[in-house]
């Protein structure tokens, strides 16, 4: 974890857009990479604090705004936007990413930019990937902002491994010695390979349980992030 905290120190300000369906592990997920147990603060476009409650996992329209920014008060460098992700049949939410990525894109200022997209697939799911979200990977909406591709909820899968081997008359004991293997085969023909044949691969993917978050899974998060920030930084240097 050192080397996290010393990644986070060399970049001030983080902003990162949070795509996942209802129930993903999103809170869980930002709470960890925070180190927060409190909800975070929420503030408008403009800066001007608008709830005090997290509106991840909120379904009421009336309460949700992707411009709205989320931040930590145990880590306010790294600045939040919320989309609920792509349930079924909601081509308005892809849309909306779209125009956010685009209009953030655009942005003059380098903290204005969006510096990176974790887009949260939960494994404990009967929905592996909604056509959204092949739309989402097929279609060119990211430009040069990087995704990654967060699998939560992985015990749920090691969970699902477990029950299938039980079911093939296994025993208890070689069971549990291959549910990890089979959870890593069910992953990887289950997502990573629908992933693998999109036509914009994500830049890459981690994997988390809902209770825990490794040391490895945040510096690949907190790195993901910091590349671009630097690559933008030399962008921006050029253009001017």
């Amino acid at each position: 974890m050192d080397k996290a905290i010393e990644l986070r120190s060399k970049c001030k300000h983080f902003r990162v857009l949070v795509i996942g369906r209802a129930n993903a592990g999103k809170t869980t997920l930002l709470k960890k990479v925070c180190n927060s147990i409190e909800d975070p603060e929420v503030f408008s476009s403009e800066g001007k604090k608008v709830l005090s409650a997290t509106l991840l996992g909120i379904k009421s329209r009336g309460l949700h705004d992707m411009e709205n920014q989320l931040i930590f008060k145990s880590n306010p460098q790294f600045v939040f936007h919320d989309s609920r992700g792509f349930e079924s049949g909601s081509v308005e939410e892809l849309e909306n990413v779209k125009t956010f990525i685009a209009k953030r894109a655009g942005g003059k200022n380098l903290s204005e930019q969006l510096h990176a997209i974790w887009y949260c697939l939960p494994t404990d799911t009967n929905r592996p990937l909604l056509k959204a979200d092949e739309d989402f990977f097929n279609t060119d909406v990211t430009g040069k902002v990087p995704v990654i591709v967060i699998f939560t909820k992985f015990d749920g899968l090691v969970n699902e491994a477990y029950t299938e081997l039980i079911d093939s008359e296994l025993s208890h004991e070689g069971a549990e010695e291959k549910q990890l293997e089979k959870a890593q085969g069910l992953l990887d023909s289950h997502f990573r390979e629908p992933l693998r044949r999109a036509k914009y691969l994500p830049s890459d993917s981690v994997q988390i349980e809902a209770k825990a978050l490794t040391d490895d899974t945040l510096m690949l998060l907190f790195v993901s992030v910091q590349q671009n920030n630097v690559d933008l930084c030399i962008e921006y240097a050029l253009e001017k």
